[in-house]
């Protein structure tokens, strides 16, 4: 496998995330005693994809989940339970695409919305600083696994779809880029043996 760019997603390969947080505590400042909320991995409402996607900002977002979900806070106390399900970094990913971006492009394919951007921004601009190319989903008006945000990153690099090696928690993103000719791994956002494997392919 002749790999010339390493694709990594943001939250889950790189940094913590936990969407029940998220979930709880939006659930917590709605009004309504039966909030049908859906955020996880594998299934999400609507509202959340359109916000990664860049296609609605952050008032609008605000203003649709207090109607959807019949929400009784403030901006802040609702921003803060949004921005909830963000732990941070994990301890080894600033080593790990340092020591990668001496030997193989690497590039970060995130979707990510403003809000969040905005709130982790200077705990990863080292991090940042790091990749060649920063791909993030809702400046760009689509998001994983549209095929387009992969067609989108072949496109701005000139890497072929074969030598790239995608690294992504979520297994319908890998099933996506998989299918336009990506090399793909899924990575388990609860272990770091992968981090190991990944840095000695290319020592």
């Amino acid at each position: 496998m002749d790999i010339s760019l390493v694709l990594f997603d943001l939250g889950g390969v790189l940094y913590n995330i936990e969407h029940a947080r998220t979930k709880h505590q939006l659930v917590n400042i709605s009004s309504s005693a039966n909030c049908n909320l859906k955020f996880t991995l594998e299934q999400a409402d609507p509202i959340f994809a359109q916000y990664d996607a860049g296609n609605i900002d952050t008032k609008e977002f605000l203003q649709a989940l207090r109607t959807d979900y019949a929400l009784h806070g403030t901006d802040e106390e609702i921003l803060q339970a949004w921005n909830a399900m963000l732990l941070g970094l994990y301890p080894d990913s600033l080593a790990l695409v340092t020591l990668l971006r001496n030997h193989v492009n690497i590039a970060l394919l995130s979707n990510i919305n403003e809000c969040h951007h905005r709130y982790i921004q200077d705990a990863c601009s080292e991090l940042f600083a790091q990749f060649h190319h920063l791909f993030l989903s809702y400046t760009l008006g689509k998001k994983k696994p549209d095929p387009d945000i992969f067609e989108y990153v072949i496109q701005q690099t000139g890497c072929p779809a074969h030598s790239i090696l995608f690294l992504d928690y979520t297994p319908k993103n890998c099933e996506i880029a998989k299918t336009l000719g990506i090399h793909t791994r899924l990575i388990d956002p609860h272990s770091r043996v992968w981090v190991k494997e990944i840095t000695s392919q290319f020592m």
